[in-house]
């Protein structure tokens, strides 16, 4: 019998390895930036279910309290006869008082209406968000108010600015807020704005939005039409428990999807999210729609006033 006869194979060379690579490297090029389309826009869509889901427990709180939440809550102060503070908060003294994280943001008023009872019951609402005896609950991370374009949800590190908590805590994200004015008051020489500066806080609307400082609008406020009136939209770096993340103040001097420069800091606070050119909006009707950055800044502070007497037509909204 002969001896067998063996075929001697060739090994690929250097050059076939390096074109085989080439080849995959390029079918990858071609095919990560569609998977990461379909992950962003399985993301927006996620987004956009959680705002339409936060519009509907709006809804539901207004049948419940007829009212809307609001924006953020703080005890009006009162005094005796001699201006002795007798109760509430003394930095609660106006509807343009500066939130402080030590009050609660008015997203804490949906959590009936979210199935979060348990998460209600724990809190102790007579004590501050920062307060020890609440560390745990505001730390919680809630799937709804989180945004996965944004972030992951899970607790965040965020400044408490208290002693109580530490400088330091984990607390529960929140990618929405709500619409708490816009525009600025018409310039009169009597006033505390002769003319219309937008670093003037007395040039500034204040509660001509929907979700403001203890706040209780109801859909006979919203005579510009609800369908064409903001509600919550899109925002970034948030918590859920302070009233420093609840609302957006809108005005024609800022920008979508830009920080808001004061003092050479940049502050990631206005209408912002991680879509690509665009924030989604909830407006007071329940619908949820995509509002592009490129959008004419006069026709945003329409959007965002309740009752400016303002008309906007469906094509000025891109």
């Amino acid at each position: 019998m002969p001896p067998a006869q063996y075929r001697v194979r060739s090994a690929f060379t250097l050059i076939e390895l390096l074109v085989v690579i080439a080849i995959i490297a390029v079918l990858v090029a071609m095919i990560m930036p569609a998977v990461q389309s379909a992950r962003e826009a399985a993301n927006r869509a996620k987004c956009q279910n959680n705002l339409k889901q936060l519009a509907l427990a709006v809804q539901e709180y207004n049948d419940s309290f007829s009212s809307f939440p609001s924006g953020w809550y703080c005890m009006v102060p009162t005094y005796d006869s001699n201006n002795n503070l007798t109760s509430g908060d003394i930095n609660c003294a106006t509807v343009g008082t500066p939130y402080q994280n030590y009050m609660w943001s008015g997203l804490t008023g949906l959590f009936l209406k979210m199935e979060q009872n348990n998460l209600y019951n724990e809190i102790n609402f007579n004590l501050y968000p920062t307060w020890p005896d609440n560390a745990t609950s505001v730390r919680r991370t809630i799937d709804g108010f989180v945004c996965p374009s944004n972030r992951r949800p899970q607790a965040v590190n965020a400044n408490s600015g208290t002693s109580a908590l530490g400088g330091a805590t984990l607390l529960g994200p929140a990618d929405y807020r709500g619409n708490m004015a816009s525009g600025m008051i018409p310039p009169n020489s009597a006033s505390g704005c002769p003319t219309q500066v937008p670093s003037n806080p007395y040039c500034l609307y204040y509660d001509n939005g929907t979700l403001f400082q203890n706040s209780t609008i109801t859909f006979a406020d919203i005579t510009d039409g609800s369908s064409t009136t903001g509600l919550i939209g899109e925002s970034l770096t948030g918590v859920w428990s302070q009233a420093t993340s609840c609302c957006v103040r809108t005005n024609i001097d800022r920008t979508i999807n830009q920080p808001i420069v004061s003092g050479g800091v940049s502050y990631y606070t206005y209408w912002m999210s991680k879509h690509p050119s665009l924030v989604n909006f909830a407006f007071c009707d329940g619908h949820v729609a995509p509002v592009t950055q490129q959008i004419n800044k006069v026709v945003l502070n329409k959007l965002m006033s309740r009752n400016g007497g303002e008309t906007v037509s469906s094509d000025e909204i891109k």
